[in-house]
């Protein structure tokens, strides 16, 4: 089967966690193309490119570069103005494959891992 290729971006307390997760499960099953985090000192981008993942500080500059080898993109940022980009950089460079994964269905998926583990849920409005 075919690895599902995704794009994080934000590192914070939900991007770091599903970026530890999609590297437990392996390249096999879920290769990270890209992160974009746009505090180059955020600690724990030190992992990302000591893993060999490819890190922008533009999400855009990201999406440019992989284009449509992206399956997902997964937004942790739930900043409405970014969600609102994503979607119209995308249509602009034609790219119908991409899906934007939004930080609802990110907490679905975690529920559905059957981890303990909770998942920090402080954002206001996670919804797109």
């Amino acid at each position: 089967m075919k690895p599902v290729r995704v794009m994080i971006i934000g590192l914070g307390r939900v991007g770091s966690r599903f970026y530890e997760k999609f590297r437990a499960l392996g390249e096999d099953r879920v290769k990270i193309l890209a992160v974009s985090e746009i505090d180059l000192q955020h600690p724990y981008l030190s992992n990302v490119v000591q893993d060999g993942i490819p890190a922008f500080r533009n999400y855009r500059d990201a999406l440019s570069h992989w284009g449509q080898e992206i399956d997902i993109v997964l937004d942790t940022t739930n900043i409405p103005s970014v969600k609102n980009d994503l979607r119209h950089f995308l249509e602009e460079n034609g790219n119908h494959h991409t899906v934007l994964l939004p930080l609802v269905a990110a907490y679905l998926l975690w529920y559905m891992t059957g981890t303990k583990d909770e998942l920090v849920q402080d954002h206001i409005d996670p919804g797109y």
